[in-house]
């Protein structure tokens, strides 16, 4: 049979008739001072002094509840204020009313100034609207909410917290909201790592993870995709069976000996030969990392494959390019070295060459000046004394100076012709006569042209020879030039 539960006067009544017992065997065995010798004047100091025990016991009960009240209310306040979660009580317009030291740590600000405070005003703005809904379906619903959202801080960055929201009716009828904030950013960071380690796990490159003893614990889409092994082919086996080493097939110490290389180093790097499911083996860049938990001790290997197959058969056309450019360059060497000996006879035979040319136009220059001195300026010097007309005196001495002028310079590219090679044959009389010091006048006479078209002609020279500039005379250029 279940004992019914005891009223709190069922309880006093109880309380009080425990206490008059123990002060009735109390007074036995202390008797309290006698007042009178009548049987009334006793029972009456019986009555009190037994009814100022039970004032004493009620007052030692009455104490002892006050200070186990007092350390409940201890240990409310130390679970309220630095229990690991932000306790809220927020009014039924969402005004905080009461807030522990945990939850206004959360939102970094001053507890006291937080008091009146909506706590909407520190929800971050992509929340804020599911924060409102919650609010209205709470206080509609009388359902506890549960969700997550994010806070925002000042000059700090946002922080996530898992909201657990539940509805109050108070005595009064007034509503209340008890809301609790758990700190649930370092969760959300971790799984944000994990998302970001699934998708780095999913790359172009094969990638396999085994535990320490090298069994195969997981393999990524491309590892299948390169080997053509299906996953539940390889889970659990030994990762040998997919790697050798210096081109032998299925090398049983393969894949030991690169544990046995990256163990102490903690990652390794290099070429290995892999192994398709057909038995095709293929050359492969792979790299092996060595995973540790917490206490240093070696927990798992990763280790990335790379099909290298189209780069070694690009090295190997590159290899047999340079092999056949080194042998076309010492090929080309040695003709080159053979036609620099050629070309340093050619060069002897043309130095030769032009010695004995330079010696036959000294002879020939010499050869020529004695036959002009002989043969022709003494009939030049006959026609001179023996014209008087002045403009054919002109054009002999112009023609003397210019015969003169031929054989001096004899052999030489700066003669007349290679000097003003551009100019006309009248462009060339004229620079000939003003060279030998004749006016524009004095030419125009003696070519029976007029002044005008001297100018002109002079003009023409000037430019075709490059003398651009007025300040310069174009008699001493000409005379300059052929003595250069």
């Amino acid at each position: 049979m279940t004992d019914k539960p005891v009223s709190a006067r069922s309880k006093t009544a109880y309380a009080q008739h425990d206490n008059r017992a123990e002060a009735e065997a109390d007074l036995a065995k202390h008797p309290r001072t006698s007042l009178g010798e009548t049987v009334n004047a006793e029972q009456m100091l019986h009555e009190l002094q037994v009814h100022q025990i039970e004032l004493e016991m009620q007052n030692e009960a009455l104490r002892q509840a006050y200070i186990a009240l007092e350390d409940s209310r201890d240990r409310y306040f130390d679970l309220f204020e630095f229990a690991p979660i932000g306790y809220f009580t927020l009014s039924a317009t969402g005004l905080i009313v009461e807030v522990n030291f945990v939850g206004a740590e959360l939102l970094k600000a001053d507890r006291q100034q937080l008091i009146g405070q909506p706590l909407a005003k520190y929800i971050a703005p992509e929340d804020s609207d599911q924060f409102h809904l919650r609010q209205m379906r709470l206080n509609r619903d009388e359902v506890q909410q549960s969700y997550d959202m994010q806070i925002k801080r000042e000059s700090e960055i946002k922080c996530y917290v898992h909201v657990n929201a539940l509805r109050v009716t108070k005595n009064d009828g007034t509503l209340n909201f008890r809301i609790t904030l758990t700190d649930i950013s370092k969760t959300k960071l971790m799984e944000q790592d994990l998302r970001l380690a699934a998708s780095a796990f999913e790359v172009q490159e094969g990638m396999i993870i085994s535990d320490k003893q090298s069994k195969i614990i997981r393999v990524n889409q491309a590892f299948i995709e390169l080997t053509d092994y299906r996953t539940n082919d390889v889970l659990g086996q030994n990762a040998t069976f997919i790697t050798a080493i210096n081109g032998k097939s299925q090398h049983p110490e393969s894949f030991k000996a690169i544990i046995e290389r990256v163990s102490p180093l903690k990652c390794w790097k290099g070429e290995v030969w892999s192994q398709r499911r057909d038995g095709v083996v293929f050359p492969c860049l792979a790299s092996v990392t060595v995973v540790l938990d917490n206490e240093g001790r070696i927990s798992n290997y990763i280790g990335c494959f790379y099909d290298i197959s189209l780069q070694k058969q690009a090295e190997k056309i590159l290899l047999e390019e340079k092999q056949r450019l080194e042998m076309q360059v010492e090929k080309t060497s040695t003709e080159l070295s053979s036609i620099k000996t050629e070309s340093e006879e050619v060069n002897t035979a043309l130095k030769v060459l032009i010695k004995m040319r330079n010696t036959e136009n000294v002879a020939a220059k010499s050869l020529l000046k004695d036959e002009l001195s002989l043969e022709v300026l003494p009939f030049i010097e006959k026609l001179k004394q023996n014209n008087q007309d002045i403009r054919q005196v002109r054009l002999v001495n112009t023609l003397e100076a210019n015969l003169q002028r031929l054989v001096s310079t004899y052999g030489s590219p700066n003669t007349i012709s290679a000097s003003l090679k551009n100019l006309t044959p009248k462009e060339i009389q004229v620079a000939s006569m003003v060279r030998e010091g004749l006016s524009t006048k004095a030419i125009a006479s003696t070519l029976a042209l007029s002044p005008e078209t001297i100018s002109i002609h002079r003009k023409n020279i000037r430019r075709k020879i490059g003398l651009d500039s007025k300040d310069k005379n174009l008699r001493s250029y000409l005379m300059v030039f052929d003595n250069t």
